[in-house]
């Protein structure tokens, strides 16, 4: 009986803990109207009691002293932070962020050191070490980009290079994500080798390569003044992080969708419409040509398109024939799709809807996203009407 009380107790106290938490949160990003903004630090203690490394109450925090010029409440925030958790990276991570170092004041220096001392403590520490490897790559960006003398280039850029392989070291997996600067870093120190290695590593772990949605100037590679990472031109950002950030979300939809990565080793000729509409049901439509054998595919899950993908709730298929194959091809032909650029250098909007079109065939793979359909947008529909969805005029956007 003893037992069973204790457990019940523990899950009583483990509900509450959640709970308590999760309300303090709520409470802490909720405005009333008229409310001024500000004056929930108390809320943030409160939070930071219960669970002493609370990002949200950090970053509340930090933002509320140094919109108010209060930096030394940081600092002091900080210690307190890095006292109490004297063998936890956190801290230094969290200080050394770019959100909160902008509040703080830090210069890059800084940020730096903060960042080698959550190495120390935990050497194969992932965030640390891309933050360093992209801090370094920054400033030889900002470098190359100064009128001034160049003379921190080499340091920055094998500082960088160091940084980004040890990420390498520690997951094998982030290559995808730093082989794009990798690439400029290795033909900025003309190291030949490194540039044939990294060409052959063609990994891909989710559904879209990273290199298609970064929207980089055709001369990326030798082209320093172009920032990989983060590409600011005219309206637009792009670059990797911007892509991977585009990919992740188009990824959660399609895995949620359960639908296959379109990879070369598929000998079938494919083309895919994601169709990510921000408060309706996103869908998917893919049509397959297998040696002649027409087939389309949708699904459709009870999610929304700018939110949680949801759950299966229509998953249909049927045969087709050569002439609807045909007459995708044709609108495919008509649009050059197969030369169009996968994204658009123009500033998007907040809302509306994302469509995604793919198309693979043995040795080739491109996709396209457009923001309201854009030159896509006529394959799309043809593929809609392809299928057994119905949708209202107005929920077309």
């Amino acid at each position: 009986m003893r037992i069973i009380l204790i457990i019940i107790l523990t899950l009583s106290v483990h509900i509450s803990f959640s709970q308590t938490v999760e309300d303090l949160e709520y409470e802490l990003s909720y405005y009333k109207s008229g409310e001024t903004w500000g004056n929930k630090k108390d809320i943030a203690r409160k939070l930071l009691e219960i669970d002493n490394l609370n990002n949200k109450a950090i970053n509340y925090l930090v933002e509320v002293y140094g919109r108010n010029n209060q930096r030394d409440s940081i600092v002091v925030l900080f210690d307190s932070l890095i006292k109490n958790n004297p063998n936890n990276p956190e801290p230094y991570l969290i200080r050394a962020g770019e959100r909160n170092a902008h509040f703080a004041g830090l210069t890059f220096t800084k940020r730096i050191n903060y960042l080698k001392k959550a190495i120390e403590i935990d050497n194969k520490n992932i965030e640390a070490t891309y933050l360093l490897g992209q801090i370094y790559y920054e400033l030889f960006n900002k470098e190359y980009n100064n009128n001034k003398k160049k003379v921190n280039l080499d340091y920055y850029s094998q500082n960088a290079t160091i940084y980004f392989n040890n990420l390498i070291s520690i997951n094998g997996k982030y290559i995808e994500t730093v082989k794009i600067p990798l690439i400029q870093l290795a033909n900025y120190i003309d190291d030949d080798k490194k540039i044939i290695e990294l060409a052959k590593k063609n990994i891909q772990s989710s559904y879209f390569p990273i290199i298609a949605f970064a929207g980089l100037p055709d001369n990326w590679k030798t082209d320093y003044s172009v920032n990989v990472i983060t590409h600011v031109s005219d309206f637009s950002v792009t670059g990797v992080e911007s892509a991977i950030f585009s990919i992740n979300w188009y990824s959660r939809h399609l895995k949620a969708l359960e639908e296959p990565v379109l990879s070369d080793s598929l000998p079938t000729k494919i083309y895919r419409f994601t169709y990510l509409r921000t408060f309706h049901n996103p869908i998917v439509i893919r049509i397959e040509n297998d040696n002649g054998d027409i087939s389309i595919y949708w699904k459709v899950s009870d999610g929304a398109g700018g939110y949680d993908p949801g759950k299966i709730i229509t998953n249909k298929s049927k045969e087709l024939t050569a002439k609807d194959w045909k007459r995708i091809e044709d609108e495919i032909n008509s649009i050059k799709f197969w030369s169009l650029p996968t994204a658009e250098k123009e500033l998007l909007g907040t809302d509306g809807s994302q469509w995604i079109l793919e198309g693979k065939t043995l040795g080739k793979y491109h996709v396209v996203d457009r923001w309201c359909g854009g030159k896509i947008s006529s394959v799309c529909k043809e593929l809609i009407e392809l299928t057994d969805i119905e949708l209202k005029e107005d929920d077309v956007y």
